[in-house]
Formats: structure tokens, sequence, C-alpha cells
């Protein structure tokens, strides 16, 4: 996609290691961790007695400090939110408070951003409920000897589950609901392309303001890997094992991860013509330079269980799409790899994964400091990509490069930074990957 004109003004995120941006931030500054045992939670799920196992299971990246009734308005909207789209809401909220458009929400004819010229665009993937949720619809389904009765679950499901259950889980559902808090009238889209949900949902409501669809777009996503349901699915990448100290499980591009540490989280972003924001009078957090979206199927695509273990880099990655889209992205900006100052790597703690971005990065942008965020979330699932972004956009704000938790003895990106360091170069790269062959990278420039 040749150069953008679009601009972020506002950005919010919920994370395992603060909530807000300056909060998310300085956690990456100060190397904090949000990996502990998911005995810790404080949510309603994953309830067990005994000894987890396995013990890697069992560890994850949630939100301790999240408190969704501080954001989500009116508190009876709550019961139809499940956590996935109340930390969306939260993030928006924050987003568009740091644009200064809270003052104009929800949009009017008289407003300065009318509802017409206003958009959302999400990136999302599947809600899993709480288990427990269900469990009264599905005891009568159980006969004295143990056997399930299908047949009786469609009576008991009319009376014992919620009628508007179905809408807190709906893929398309923070759009919606941020859309309404908004009174947005222009484009309303979500996209569900795992990992790259979030940068996907970027481009698109950047593609809506250059092309003029819309005056100002509310894009960004959220997601989990540690549900219960969702625990209960690891068909796309391996577990990882639970090291000592727990804070440490999440490796990416370490040699001696074995799997994926889960976490959750959410972001957003306001995404307006440059113009626009000096009209406005708002100074913009960064500019959307270029952006790019490949796709080459994994080998992964062609087996039931991708994350069966193999020494083959495609198999839950694509080195091409992901090298692809570095390389359409840059040139899209003008820029090579001595412009870069940061790249926010999607390493994940995927041996099999991370190898397939090492070889494409290897090959595009050798020795450009890089940062990877899962080490300290976990992985957020259709969060990633756009907290990944907020990442990206700080750092040129901040001017500063995040180190990345890692051991430094074994992880071979040398291109991770021990201490906070100061960003050289007037470009950010956020690249972002999935296990089917898609592949982004987004290039963010000072304003």
């Amino acid at each position: 996609m040749p150069q953008s004109n679009a601009v972020i003004t506002g950005m919010g995120v919920v994370s395992a290691i603060g909530v807000g941006c300056e909060n998310f931030f300085e956690g990456l500054l100060q190397k904090k961790s949000g990996v502990t045992s998911l005995l810790n939670r404080v949510d309603d799920r994953c309830e067990f007695d005994g000894t987890p196992e396995p013990a890697g299971l069992w560890v994850g990246a949630p939100i301790l400090d999240f408190q969704a009734k501080q954001f989500v308005k009116p508190r009876k909207a709550m019961k139809v939110m499940c956590r996935e789209i109340q930390t969306a809401f939260a993030a928006s909220l924050m987003a568009i408070e740091g644009a200064g458009l809270d003052g104009f929400i929800p949009a009017t004819a008289e407003s300065v951003i009318k509802p017409q010229d206003l958009g959302t665009v999400f990136g999302s993937e599947i809600f899993y409920g709480s288990p427990l949720e269900l469990s009264d619809s599905i005891r009568p389904c159980i006969q004295d000897d143990g056997q399930i009765d299908t047949s009786a679950f469609g009576n008991a499901a009319m009376k014992q589950i919620m009628p508007l259950w179905m809408l807190k889980y709906l893929p398309n559902m923070p759009a919606c609901h941020v859309g309404i808090h908004l009174n947005s009238h222009g484009p309303n889209n979500s996209i569900v392309l795992g990992d790259v949900s979030g940068p996907s949902a970027l481009m698109e409501a950047t593609s809506c303001v250059d092309r003029g669809t819309a005056e100002v777009v509310l894009g960004g996503g959220p997601g989990t890997r540690v549900g219960t349901t969702r625990l209960n699915f690891r068909a796309d990448y391996p577990m990882a094992e639970s090291f000592d100290p727990v804070e440490n499980s999440s490796r990416p591009h370490d040699p001696t991860s074995t799997g994926v540490v889960g976490g959750e989280g959410a972001a957003a972003m306001v995404i307006e013509p440059a113009e626009f924001a000096k009209q406005r009078g708002v100074r913009p957090v960064a500019r959307v330079v270029s952006y790019s979206s490949r796709f080459a199927a994994a080998k992964g695509m062609k087996t039931p269980m991708r994350c069966k273990e193999t020494s083959d880099v495609q198999m839950r990655s694509s080195t091409k799409a992901i090298q692809s889209a570095i390389e359409s992205a840059m040139s899209d900006a003008g820029i090579d790899s001595k412009d870069l100052g940061l790249v926010v790597s999607h390493g994940t703690g995927d041996p099999v994964a991370d190898a397939a971005e090492q070889a494409a990065t290897d090959a595009t942008v050798p020795s450009v400091p890089t940062l990877a965020t899962v080490a300290s979330l976990g992985h957020t699932g259709a969060g990633c990509g756009s907290i990944d972004l907020v990442a990206g956009a700080m750092a040129l704000h901040r001017n500063l490069v995040p180190p990345t938790l890692h051991d430094k003895r074994l992880t071979p990106v040398s291109r991770f930074v021990d201490e906070p360091t100061r960003l050289q170069g007037d470009h950010v790269m956020c690249i972002c990957h999935n296990t089917e062959g898609n592949a982004t990278a987004i290039v963010l420039g000072r304003p």
C-alpha cells in the first residue's frame, strides 16, 4: 500500500503489565512480567482442586487489576459483554480520551465529528465463554448411569441459559458495542484472522481514512489464550513448559522454549487524517506510513494438528509471507532497514514459528533493535498485534526502545536490548503473522 496520510491521535491498552498506555509502556521499560500461575487469576474461570497438570498448561498472563465497571457505561451493558469485549471497550474509551474526542461523544450532527464520519473496525476472534454458564443446562442431560442424553439439552437450555447469552460471544460485538457508544454511523467492520486480526483492522481503518469514507476510525482488537475453553484447544501452538521462576516462562526466540504461554489483553487506536488532527489542534502520537499484508500457506495447513513437533520452520508460519510483507511495507514507505529504529517482533515462544520469523528478519532487517512483547504479556490472541502497535507508537512517542525479557546467554536474537535504549531512526516496523501463513508489516513514523 502506498504511503498513508493517516495519523494515530489516541491509544488505549489493557494488559497484564499495565492498564493505560503509560502504565503499559513503563511496564515494558522496567522488564515487568505478567506471567504467573493461573491459580492467581481473579476472574471466574479455571478453578480446580489439586496440583495442576501439566504444569505448563496452568501458566499464563492474566490481567489482575482490571475492573470493567470503571469503564463500561451503562453498567447494565456488562451483562452482554464477555471479558474480551469489556477490555476492548475500555481500551477504546482510553483511545478516545487520548485523542481529545471524549467531549464530543456520542457524536451528533452538531459535533466536531459527525456520526456518519465516525467508524469502528476491530480485529476479533472466537470468544469462548466460561463452561460454568452452561452447567445448569447440561446437568438435566446427565442420566443416572452417567451417560449424556443430548435430546434433553434443548428444553433445559431454554430454561437455564440467559436469552441474550450468545450476544456476549459474537466476534463482531467489540465493534458493535463501541460503535453504539460513539453513535458511529460510518464504517463498521470486524476482521477475524487469528493473530493478524488487529493489524488487519488498523489497515482497514487507515484505508477508510485515506479513501475518505470516514473522518475518524477507531481500530484495535481484544483476545485471550487463557480462557478456560481456549486452554483446552492447543492444535495451533505447542505448550510451553513452566520455568523457574514462572515469570520467565514466556520465551520468544529462545532455544530453550518449548511453546507458547497464553495471555489476555486489548488495544485500540484512533486513526484520522493528519490535516483533521491539525485542524483540531491535536498532536498525533505517530504516523501510519505504510502497511502490507501477504499470504503464503504454511505447511501446517495440510495437517490436522499444526502444533506437532517438527523442524520445518514453514510448518506454523510462512517465512515467504513475512519477508514479502516486510519488503513491501519498506518499499512503499521509501525506506530501508537503516531507517528503522525498532522492529516489534511477533515472537511467541513457539520455536518453529519464531524460526520462520527469524529467517525473514535476517534477510530484511538484520541489525535493527527488536522488541518481543510476548515475553512480558504472553500470547494475547487477536489482541497481540494491536498491543504491539501501541508499543511501537509509544516507542516513537517516548523515543525509547524497551528491553525484552530474555536470557542473553541463550537467546540468538542479539537485536534484543537489555536496558531502555534511545531510539535511533524515525520509523518503527510492527510485524505479525499467524499459523496459517498470513503476515502483516506496518511502518509507523514520527508525526
